[in-house]
């Protein structure tokens, strides 16, 4: 072989490399992004976004809630339009469906914060946000009682992406 067909063959090597990248590979990694969601195949290709867009957001309109949840750092995003939420625990991502109840106990102002709804009750993340304090969210126990060593927080300001 000559230095012409090698050149060619390497050539056409790096185009097929780029086309396979192009109409498959974007879209693969933009999905394998959306299953950190522990394994969950089905639920975590319903619930996230499989587009790879290379926007950069400079505001982000949810609800941020920070705490400490059995030793681990948690960090809790309500997102979309209040229906879903992005949650960090130690860096481990999960995204899910978010479904909001009005009342919990005496308190029927509250709002109660169900993370996993659709899934059965014993794999369900209960928050209530109480109607004296809005900036608290605190962890139901499996019980139904409120757990007040589990406490997340939202900051005072209009939170803003990391």
């Amino acid at each position: 072989m000559n230095k012409k067909s090698i050149t060619a063959l390497v050539g056409i090597g790096l185009l097929s490399i780029g086309l396979l990248y192009l109409f498959w590979g974007r879209e693969f990694i933009a999905q394998d992004r959306c299953l950190d969601a522990g394994g969950a195949y089905q639920q975590a290709t319903q619930s996230c976004d499989h587009s790879m867009d290379d926007i950069a957001y400079d505001a982000f309109d949810g609800v941020i809630y920070r705490g400490a949840l059995d030793g681990k750092s948690v960090t809790l995003e309500i997102i979309g339009h209040g229906d879903g939420y992005r949650m960090s625990v130690d860096g481990l991502v999960t995204l899910g469906e978010l479904n909001t109840e009005r009342g919990f106990e005496q308190d029927d102002n509250a709002a109660l914060f169900i993370l996993n709804w659709r899934k059965p009750e014993v794999e369900q993340i209960k928050f209530v946000k109480l109607s004296n304090d809005h900036q608290r969210l605190v962890l139901v126990d499996v019980g139904g009682s409120l757990d007040t060593r589990a406490i997340l927080s939202a900051p005072e300001t209009t939170a803003t992406p990391r």
